[in-house]
């Protein structure tokens, strides 16, 4: 069984889940200056080696990372005048592409 252990700040019981929780804690919830935190999982290595881990970000942080992954990147967006170096439609770039075949 856990220990009993009183807040250093407001000397009330510490909570037996926080202490079962965070072992070390020295604050009940109420005077922790800790605030939420917000878990994201990322998928890290390549191949057959990937593994999945839990990042730990402030709100803030999170709000910020959150942010980033609505931004939609240019890479993501086919833009069929890119396809071709003189700014032909790609539909006109595969009919010359067939008229040359043509004369073959």
């Amino acid at each position: 069984m856990i220990e009993e252990r009183k807040c250093i700040k407001c000397r009330e019981a510490i909570n037996p889940l926080r202490l079962k929780a965070l072992p070390t804690a020295k604050t009940c919830v109420e005077c922790s200056t800790t605030g939420a935190k917000r878990g994201v999982p990322m998928m890290y290595g390549e191949k057959d080696n990937t593994w999945t881990d839990m990042v730990i970000m402030e709100p803030e942080e999170f709000d910020r990372f959150e942010k980033l992954n609505k931004q939609v990147s240019s890479f993501d967006v086919l833009d069929k005048t890119e396809m071709n170096d003189d700014g032909d439609d790609m539909s006109d770039w595969d009919n010359t592409l067939l008229d040359g075949l043509e004369d073959l």
